[in-house]
């Protein structure tokens, strides 16, 4: 169970509210896709529930997360410009777990995402992967992992029809917690269950000066756990 309580979000530089006394619970077969329009906090959301230390700097943060024995899996909606640098070799070895790997359990990994055996072992860059091997790639990582938890940002963005197929089975199939943000309608409708609506409101003056910015959290549910209230 993944569970956050009366969770608080505030930018600290403009005191810009993006959740108020936001609660959510989680459970295994949850599939739960965040939506809404661009700068509405839909990432800085998903990092804090991650780590929340990646949003510390420019986020008041008050709230708690709850999460048991999960193990929580994070693919960012662009890849950390020291990971472009390293070799497709280095991406994995860097991970202790992976020389825990038995070739068998590797294969069987490379074989769920169509690659090669001797793909963990490239010298290719993974700046120079395309769309969808950057992501096919990062989620491997996560499947070497072992984690419960799959915390997906925009996973459909400059991705292959096949790439797009693979992610829908990906998350279908995965027996435990999916949360993901998402723009592409069909990828919701085709394995979402729950849908977290974040929209923010903007009132001006005649003036044209602005007068005051609220953020809402809708809630539509399509299974159990998500309560929200309006800013």
């Amino acid at each position: 169970m993944l569970q956050i309580k009366k969770l608080n979000l505030t930018h600290k530089k403009d005191l810009r509210i993006i959740l108020n006394d936001f609660n959510l619970v989680l459970n295994d077969g949850d599939k739960a896709v965040i939506i809404g329009e661009e700068g509405n906090g839909k990432s800085t959301l998903m990092k804090w529930i991650y780590n929340p230390s990646l949003v510390e700097n420019y986020i008041e943060a008050d709230g708690e997360r709850i999460m048991g024995h999960e193990r929580l899996g994070y693919l960012p909606q662009e890849m950390l410009d020291e990971d472009k640098e390293k070799t497709i070799y280095e991406y994995f070895s860097e991970e202790e777990i992976f020389w825990e790997k038995t070739p068998k359990e590797l294969s069987v990994i490379a074989g769920k995402f169509g690659m090669k055996n001797d793909f963990f072992y490239s010298n290719q860059t993974m700046g120079s992967l395309s769309g969808g091997e950057k992501v096919k790639t990062q989620l491997m990582r996560l499947f070497i992992r072992d984690v419960s938890v799959l915390l997906l940002d925009e996973p459909s963005n400059d991705i292959d029809i096949a790439t797009l197929t693979l992610l829908e089975k990906i998350i279908n199939d995965w027996k435990h917690i999916v949360l993901f943000i998402s723009h592409d309608e069909t990828l919701i409708e085709r394995t979402a269950n729950m849908v977290i609506h974040i929209e923010q409101w903007r009132f001006i003056i005649s003036g044209g000066t602005l007068m005051t910015i609220i953020t809402t959290v809708k809630s539509i549910m399509v299974g159990d756990g998500i309560s929200g209230n309006f800013c």
